[in-house]
């Protein structure tokens, strides 16, 4: 067999080596694929968001959850991709599943745009609403407004709160301070909440690869805004509202999607969504014996009723006797 000199193959290990080298160093690194994000689809480069101006009102607060050493058993079956049960007076996670997941939040997004619209805004500062406000499609929930109409930012936060208005969402922003400034508001918002695995590219939540949340951010952002802002908890609480005819709009009867409030006798609202990419999402809370509960489910089927059954085993921790009938046993299989 033919074989090459010594000196003839240390100039072809060289010369491989030579080629190697400069072969990688001309190859695009491969992307890195953060934990919890599917690599067959991964995250988009998001771009980060400018600081808003010195106008836009951010709150800053020490507010987190803990995981404790022993979790509590026996919690309800949850199909949910994921969630979170938090105690609000002790701050105590009762039970998780993936609360640290970047999913698409959908509507719960409205939320933190109440908390951006409630922080920066009288309620009673009116808005008049300009085309460039709306162009929803008829898919979109909607509280149908027309641009030439002017509503204050309270009667606009029930449109957006209860039937879930986008054009309300939309409206709250780019009527106001535009729609970029009021979304910098919003991801300057989050970050001085302490909040790492969101990312917020509009107002009412509709799917886009740079807009997510997790579970767990989800609980804080909806925790702040029911303590520090009674307006909110006001609205959301609701089950239907007119608002009458005045001469810059006319009457509004608005009604509130959120389910949980008919399929728990102790919930006091909070906040129902849904898109494609979504699927069916919910934070809800719960008041009982002086005991909070806010819960938060994403991408879930029948997340009211689901909650239902979460807060009441959550309350039955706290030594309360059930208000839900028992959950029907299977029947046997006939031989």
């Amino acid at each position: 067999m033919f074989k090459l000199p010594r000196s003839a193959r240390f100039r072809l290990v060289v010369l491989v080596a030579g080629v190697a080298v400069a072969t990688l160093a001309t190859t695009q690194r491969l992307p890195v694929t953060p934990a919890g994000v599917s690599a067959a689809a991964p995250r988009p480069v998001t771009t980060p968001t400018p600081t808003p101006s010195s106008d836009m009102q951010v709150a800053s607060a020490n507010l987190s959850f803990r995981m404790p050493l022993s979790m509590p058993t026996g919690a309800p079956a949850m199909r949910a991709r994921a969630g979170i049960l938090v105690d609000l007076d002790t701050g105590a996670i009762l039970w998780a599943k993936e609360p640290d997941l970047e999913l698409a939040p959908a509507s719960l997004t409205k939320v933190l745009t109440a908390l951006v619209a409630l922080e920066n805004f009288s309620p009673d500062q009116t808005v008049t609403i300009t085309p460039d406000a709306l162009g929803q499609s008829s898919a979109d929930t909607l509280m149908h407004l027309k641009a030439g109409q002017t509503l204050t930012v309270e009667e606009l936060l029930d449109g957006m709160l209860l039937p879930s208005g986008d054009d309300a969402a939309s409206a709250i922003a780019v009527d106001t301070v535009g729609a970029d400034r009021f979304v910098a508001a919003m991801n300057a918002q989050v970050a001085a909440l302490g909040l790492h695995e969101s990312h917020f590219s509009a107002t009412a939540g509709l799917d886009d690869p740079h807009l997510y949340s997790s579970a767990y951010d989800l609980a804080v952002i909806a925790a702040y805004t029911y303590e520090h802002f009674p307006l909110f908890d006001q609205i959301v609480a609701t089950r239907a509202i007119n608002l009458p005819a005045s001469a810059e709009h006319p009457a509004f009867a608005l009604h509130n999607l959120d389910a949980l409030l008919q399929a728990y006798p102790a919930a006091v609202g909070m906040k129902p969504g849904w898109t494609g990419n979504a699927g069916a999402c919910l934070i809800g809370m719960a008041v009982r014996g002086g005991h909070r509960l806010l819960a938060v489910l994403l991408s879930a089927n029948y997340p009211a009723r689901l909650e239902s059954r979460l807060f009441d085993w959550g309350f039955q921790l706290e030594g309360l006797p059930p208000l839900l009938p028992p959950t029907p046993s299977p029947s046997p299989a006939h031989r």
